[in-house]
Formats: structure tokens, sequence, C-alpha cells
């Protein structure tokens, strides 16, 4: 069997490309490098799991990929653990890795669709299809069981109220807890952990949206992090083909 091809895939509000911004910035281009050509579909970016999982499964099934390994950051998780379960019958999705993925909520969602003020009105104008699945009530009311087929993994990232950017910080204390001022470290942990980076939820993917400071180490180098997010993966999706 072929090497798996591996697919990124956007968050909540997220996008594959928007004219010149990638929303994985500078990352194709490093896994070029690499040798390593990923495929970064274009989901509904406020659409419901199901729904975004089943664009998902039209852009990846059209192609002649024998494997794939996923690669979800945040919503992304979600929607690639759905099409595992119920929309690959031919079981061509051997790993995924989750990153920053809210399994089980955000309490940030649940603040979102009660908030008064433009921007949480905003939000839940643009996004209430997604965003109400998003919620720790809705996760729990709406399991997604594992494939034994398919190899697991999970990352988190946080960081410190203090260090979170302005904009993120009534967001990081909305959660409580630690967080990257969107997603609970509690909640990202899916299959074999393999830890927590020091970074906000954009950080990760490339969006350091605050001054550089060497004490916080920002910005987060999310492409040595991506990396290994590849290396990872491809070798979950190895110990499944074999």
């Amino acid at each position: 069997m072929d090497s798996p091809t591996i697919v990124l895939i956007h968050g909540f509000l997220g996008f594959s490309r928007w004219g010149p911004i990638e929303y994985f910035r500078g990352i194709r281009k490093m896994l070029l490098r690499s040798g390593i050509r990923p495929l970064i579909p274009k989901l509904p970016s406020a659409g419901s799991i199901a729904v975004r999982a089943e664009a998902l499964a039209r852009e990846l099934f059209s192609t002649d990929a024998s494997a794939f390994a996923l690669v979800g950051h945040s919503m992304g998780g979600l929607d690639a653990r759905y099409l595992i379960t119920h929309l690959d019958p031919d079981k061509r999705v051997k790993s995924l890795l989750t990153i920053a993925t809210p399994h089980r909520g955000s309490p940030l969602a649940t603040w979102f669709l009660k908030a008064r003020g433009p921007i949480p009105a905003c939000v839940r104008y643009i996004g209430r299809p997604g965003l109400c699945e998003l919620t720790p009530e809705a996760r729990a009311a709406m399991p997604i069981p594992d494939r034994d087929d398919v190899d697991y993994a999970s990352y988190a990232s946080c960081r410190g109220l203090d260090e979170l950017p302005f904009w993120l910080r009534p967001y990081g204390r909305v959660i409580r807890e630690d967080s990257d001022g969107m997603v609970p470290v509690s909640s990202t942990k899916w299959g074999q952990f393999r830890g927590i980076m020091r970074a906000d939820h954009l950080e990760l993917i490339g969006w350091s949206i605050d001054l550089p400071d060497a004490r916080s180490k920002r910005p987060f180098d999310h492409l040595a992090f991506w990396s290994e997010a590849a290396a990872v993966v491809i070798a979950g999706a190895a110990n499944k083909i074999s």
C-alpha cells in the first residue's frame, strides 16, 4: 500500500485559503519541502459536525488515495472523528491526530451562545450550527465512538492568562481552567496524548497575534511542531497499515 495522504482539517469559522491568507500558515510549504503533499479541504466554516464531515468525505474519497492520515485542528478533529466512524465504509483512514480539539466541548461555546454584546451576537449569527455542537453539554449528548483499526493521538496547547494576547484574555477567564484561550486542556485529550504545547489556540497554526516575547517563548515555533505532527500521524497510519 502507498504512503498515506496527509489531510489538514481546519476548525470552526476557518478556511483553507482566503486570498493570500492560509489558515495553516506556511505549513503546506514546509511539508512540501519535506516531500509531503498534504490535502487541505475547504469545509463549511460554521456547519455542524455532520455537515462538515460530509464535505470532508466528498473531497477525500473523490481522490484515488488508498489511505489517509488526518490532522484536525480544533473543530476539525471532531469532523474527522465523525467521518472515521460514519462515512468511511472502505476504511481508508488509518490515523487521526487532533490538535487543540474540544472533544468534550468548551465553556467558551456556551458563553458565546448566551452572552450579550456585539461580538457574541455576531458569532451566533454567523456560526450557530457549529457553535451549538461545541458546548460541553452537546458533546456529552453526541458521542462519537472510535474505530479499532484507526490510530488516535492528540496534542493540547496552553498559556496562562498573563501570556494570552489581550483579546483572548477575556475568553480565557470564561474557561476557568488551563486552556489556550479557547479550549480547555482537559477537553483535548483523545487517544494517545502527546503533550501540551506552550501556545495559544491560533499560535498553533502560525498566527501569533501579539508582540514577540522571549520570556513567554512567543512566537511559538509552529513549523517545527507541524513537522513533528506529520511524523506522528504518518507513524500512526503505518502501524495500522502493517
